[in-house]
């Protein structure tokens, strides 16, 4: 079966292992993970702290061999950019994705920890311009519901919620509500489910993969099958015995696993198919990374 995962943060991983000199972590331990599990994905360059976002890019790319895979280069918060006018620099470098915010407030946008009466700014209408222009990829993952509704409100373009789950089974505010679902599904954009515990349930022993699939079957009965994929924002490259997935799935190494359970829960092959692999692949696989563009 193939897997395209809408959000992993290789490429943060691979840049911190770099800073402490480990300049092969994406061979010594990705390779091996995906080799055998995954045929690509959104990779991504998280945020969570202040960084030179430029250099950071150039660095990690250099580190990954992106041959064997297909890749959409991602930024998972853009408040380490310093203008609008830097896209070009990250788009030359191959990035296609970006989501606004991590959970911060920043000069752009607005995370779930944010204000709530505070949604997209002007700089941010800015950089959204931008990336309808490019046609890259809009993720909403990690705002608050103001500058979710002012993002889709604005444009139905490539829009994607790489890792969220379903508000009303798991009131984790990362999770969507049925307002905003039907909002996205208006678009026509993915909803990427995640295998991260607590977006599954508040509580621990509910963290399982059947009550995952409680949350697939819901978010397919409102966006339909052809708008739902995963993105699994596994963990365990930060600290496996920490690690926030759900613990039948705590890395891409168990997946068959979550194919198995899909399947004792009554999925035909195509529609796993779909959710797996192709409803993301197809639409979006004119972004994978080719390399630096050097005539943008």
């Amino acid at each position: 079966m193939k897997i395209f995962d809408a959000h992993t943060d290789i490429l943060y991983d691979v840049y911190k292992r770099a800073k402490n000199n480990d300049l092969n972590r994406f061979r010594d331990y990705h390779y091996k993970q995906l080799k055998s599990n995954a045929n690509g994905g959104i990779w991504t360059l998280y945020s969570p702290d202040e960084f030179n976002l430029i250099d950071a890019l150039k660095n990690t790319i250099k580190l990954i061999d992106f041959s064997e895979f297909d890749v959409i280069l991602g930024l998972e918060s853009l408040r380490n950019l310093k203008n609008v006018s830097d896209l070009d620099i990250i788009y030359n470098l191959g990035v296609r994705h970006a989501m606004l915010t991590w959970n911060e407030e920043n000069d752009y946008a607005t995370g779930i920890l944010g204000s709530n009466n505070r949604g997209i700014t002007l700089k941010g209408y800015e950089l959204l311009d931008y990336m309808i222009q490019k046609d890259m990829i809009i993720d909403l993952s990690h705002l608050n519901e103001k500058s979710f509704y002012d993002v889709l409100n604005y444009t139905n373009q490539n829009i994607l919620v790489s890792h969220s789950n379903i508000y009303e089974l798991c009131k984790h505010r990362r999770n969507l509500k049925d307002e905003q679902l039907l909002k996205l599904k208006e678009a026509n954009g993915l909803l990427g489910l995640t295998l991260v515990g607590n977006f599954i349930s508040n509580d621990l022993e509910n963290q399982t993969l059947d009550n995952f699939m409680e949350h697939l079957k819901y978010a397919i009965n409102i966006m339909g099958i052809d708008n739902v994929c995963f993105g699994f924002d596994f963990m365990d490259y930060f600290d496996y015995s920490k690690t926030l997935n759900i613990e039948e799935v705590k890395s891409v190494n168990d997946i068959k696993k979550l194919i198995d359970k899909m399947f004792e829960h009554g999925f035909k092959k195509e529609e796993i198919e779909k959710i797996t692999y192709y409803n993301i692949y197809n639409r979006f696989k004119k972004h994978i990374y080719k390399g630096e563009d050097k005539n943008v």
